[in-house]
């Protein structure tokens, strides 16, 4: 009689996902401590921040890939892994918003429009995973992600004098941000829609 094989789960793919979120507050103090009052950040630090950012969610898609290729996909990683990405770029988000050098890139009133779908819908994802549903990323929900990013990089990197003008950069960044944002409301609603339709079908 042929005996089950029990399964391994790697720990690999959480300790990459929580790595993210030890890169928030160091990117978050980076910034922070480089443009108090009215001092611009020096070009190293744009640099810095936009390799921080870059590489924190660089480790998104490998979590991802190892957690699939390792047989190791679970509900606490299906429900850490885009609170992580959450912390990481809305923490980028605020900082954007509230630096003097880049708050008319990044207005607060988006900003915080982002903020309030993705507190919301993480708690709704929280939610449906604990009632046994799979509330995994959508198609959408993936793009609003790979969005927030470009715009966020391109907010670090076109902060740098002299890559490109002053007025283009701003602008640049801006309708990248207002993409996001349009995104990121889209796949709000439809992560509600989705939450509703599966409740239904489990009642």
């Amino acid at each position: 009689m042929a005996t089950a094989v029990e399964r391994q789960i790697s720990i690999w793919p959480n300790v990459l996902s929580l790595s993210r979120l030890g890169m928030a507050p160091i990117l978050v103090a980076l910034l922070a401590f480089s443009s108090s009052g009215s001092q611009t950040p020096a070009v190293w630090v744009w640099w810095t921040a936009a390799a921080l950012f870059g590489i924190g969610m660089a480790t998104d898609a490998l979590d991802g890939y190892l957690a699939r290729r390792l047989d190791s996909v679970t509900q606490f990683g299906r429900m850490i892994d885009p609170l992580v990405d959450k912390v990481l770029t809305q923490s980028a988000f605020v900082m954007l918003a509230a630096m003097p050098a880049t708050a008319a890139m990044v207005p607060a009133w988006a900003v915080a429009l982002i903020l309030g779908r993705e507190v919301l819908i993480t708690g709704l994802r929280g939610w449906a995973e604990a009632s046994g549903l799979d509330f995994s990323a959508s198609p959408l929900g993936k793009a609003k992600t790979a969005i927030q990013t470009v715009a966020i990089l391109a907010a670090f990197i076109l902060s740098v004098p002299g890559l490109l003008e002053a007025s283009t950069a701003v602008a640049t960044v801006f309708w990248l941000t207002m993409l996001a944002l349009t995104l990121t409301l889209g796949s709000g609603i439809d992560y509600c829609l989705r939450l509703r339709r599966a409740f239904k079908e489990q009642t």
